[in-house]
């Protein structure tokens, strides 16, 4: 049943983002939001005192002892969090009006996961896009959400993209660290142990500018997050995880060869260690893991057919009503 927006935490983790911060707690209190959580990573950028003029009871604004780092400060925030439900508005993001009601209208019975189609706001221009189309909402088990993964990537967004039911938060402190992509490993084990719902842009608006975590990592930074997270999820007990992460390693190849060219012809990053990133993705590889990509190659052969268009925006109502990769695991094809 759909739970009330009082039920849910708003934590917005912040580092050096005064200004932005200013609009996501905004957002956040003007929603019905049960508490609101700022921890700010030691920026010393003005932001507690920009904070501290707003009187909302909920505003709980806190400054990191010590600087802790991008995901491991999302984890200390999570550590406050008093309520059954967890939307991170990450700073540079915030909540459209009636966004936060509209995330609690689509629990039902049985999720772990609201996903809100994010709206693209480029902050100098104004200009608007879109990550996915999608007209309707629609709710998927963890094994249609695995493969739609396969050719559409990690369509679950980052932090500010979902809702995650608090007991399904994995909270084990190696899976939040600034060298793992944290977004992909927590969004994938909560996703595995419930349903996912996924709803149409109008809920949430992510801020677009040149300073983004994922603009800014070097190439060994991002390699490293890439071979990390699939080592990580290969090895979790909920299913489906470590055949995801096997389809992942595959489809992921041939990017992480182009990232480890690039490295080392812009020299991002230690050299040795960044030509090493490829052997190190496939040597985690066992022979079962190997079985499963053989098993499946025709899965993922029509995924990588998919990712070939390069799309920006990924059209999601035609690619899950009916899907567009339409085999089973097995890479049997599906009933029609």
């Amino acid at each position: 049943m759909p739970i009330r927006e009082t039920d849910i935490s708003i934590l917005i983790p912040t580092y050096k983002y005064r200004d932005k911060v200013v609009r996501a707690v905004e957002s956040a209190l003007a929603s019905g939001a049960g508490e609101i959580i700022v921890t700010d990573d030691r920026g010393r950028d003005g932001t507690m005192e920009a904070l501290s003029a707003y009187g909302d009871p909920r505003l709980v604004v806190r400054e990191n002892e010590r600087n802790l780092g991008l995901w491991e400060n999302h984890l200390h925030a999570l550590g406050m969090a008093t309520r059954p439900w967890i939307k991170y508005i990450q700073a540079d993001d915030y909540l459209l009006p009636g966004g936060l009601a509209a995330l609690a209208a689509a629990v039902e019975d049985g999720v772990t996961v609201v996903y809100g189609a994010p709206t693209l706001r480029d902050d100098a221009t104004g200009d608007i896009s879109y990550m996915h189309r999608l007209t309707h909402p629609v709710r998927l088990s963890p094994d249609r959400l695995q493969r739609a993964f396969l050719p559409a990537g990690w369509i679950l967004g980052s932090p500010s993209h979902m809702m995650l039911r608090a007991d399904a938060i994995e909270r084990d402190p190696a899976a939040w660290r600034t060298r793992m992509s944290t977004d992909l490993v927590v969004g994938s084990i909560a996703a595995a142990r419930g349903d996912t719902v996924l709803l149409p842009a109008g809920a949430i608006a992510q801020g677009v500018h040149p300073l983004q975590d994922a603009k800014t990592q070097n190439a060994e930074l991002g390699l490293e997050r890439a071979v990390a997270s699939l080592a990580y999820l290969r090895r979790r007990p909920e299913p489906g995880l470590r055949w995801l992460a096997n389809m992942w390693t595959w489809l992921e190849l041939r990017s992480v060869l182009r990232t480890t060219a690039k490295g080392l012809v812009y020299r991002q990053g230690t050299p040795v260690k960044i030509a090493a990133y490829p052997a190190r993705l496939l040597a985690d590889l066992s022979l079962r893991d190997w079985q499963d990509i053989v098993r499946d190659r025709a899965l993922l052969a029509a995924a990588a057919r998919y990712r070939a268009r390069r799309l920006t925006t990924h059209d999601l109502t035609r690619l899950l009503v009916p899907p567009v990769v339409d085999l089973r695991p097995d890479g049997r094809r599906a009933a029609q």
